[in-house]
């Protein structure tokens, strides 16, 4: 489908991604930068209704971290149609234009208005960490079944948290590279920074191998995230 003719709002899900410099915008920032572009590009944006401060309809399913790389992240956007004649792939080369080098719309689809938001979708998220010796920091922490436990800040408060139940998968862990998928959403979600002192505080990884990872979510999985076998489940 290219081309939409009805008046009414449609959610559209665009996958970016983002490499290099890029990286390491802070999520705020890459907001403005999609809002920026998006207006540059001429896209029908929706805005929302709040009387004082209407924004314009985007939704970054998950705000990705500082210094870490994306293949495909979904952002969706609402499209306000009125004369019906926005063409989606013209629309996409339009918007890849006007973003900076490194960020650019890889991919799309149109979202039935049944879903959820975005944000709600989001089960799991895929990870490729490579850092010198990260594979056998991983393996010596994981392969012993203990849990993986970590302290950190939550509401002015430390507490301290289990990493095994939030790695999903483990896809590879081999020299120096690790690739695995975790929870990510509201509940059990992974951060990679955390697991990152877990490898050095319990595996022996090198604190500056670990400052100096090169960090890319390949993947958010919606609605459905693989298990250890690596077969797709669906999600309640």
């Amino acid at each position: 489908m290219s081309e939409i003719t009805s008046v009414e709002r449609q959610r559209l899900m665009l996958f970016y991604r983002r490499r290099n410099a890029a990286a390491w915008l802070a999520h705020l920032d890459t907001m403005h930068l999609f809002e920026r572009a998006l207006s540059r590009a001429a896209w029908p944006i929706a805005f929302s209704v709040e009387a004082y401060n209407p924004r314009p309809m985007i939704v970054f399913a998950l705000p990705v971290g500082v210094g870490v790389e994306t293949l495909s992240d979904p952002v969706e956007v609402v499209i306000c149609d009125l004369d019906g004649t926005f063409d989606v792939k013209e629309a996409v080369s339009s918007l890849n234009d006007k973003l900076p080098p490194g960020v650019k719309i890889v991919g799309y689809e149109w979202v039935d208005e049944g879903h959820k938001s975005p944000m709600a979708r989001v089960k799991a998220a895929c990870y490729r960490l490579e850092a010198p010796g990260i594979g056998k920091a991983f393996s010596n922490v994981y392969d012993s079944g203990e849990p993986i436990l970590v302290k950190r800040v939550q509401k002015k408060k430390e507490v301290t948290v289990d990493l095994r139940p939030r790695l999903l998968a483990v896809l590879r862990s081999d020299g120096d590279l690790l690739e695995l998928i975790g929870g990510a959403g509201s509940t059990d979600h992974l951060r990679v920074d955390l697991l990152l002192d877990a490898l050095c505080q319990y595996g022996g990884l090198d604190e500056e191998a670990a400052l100096g990872a090169r960090i890319t979510r390949t993947r958010v999985f919606l609605d459905a995230v693989h298990d250890e076998k690596g077969i797709i489940v669906e999600m309640a």
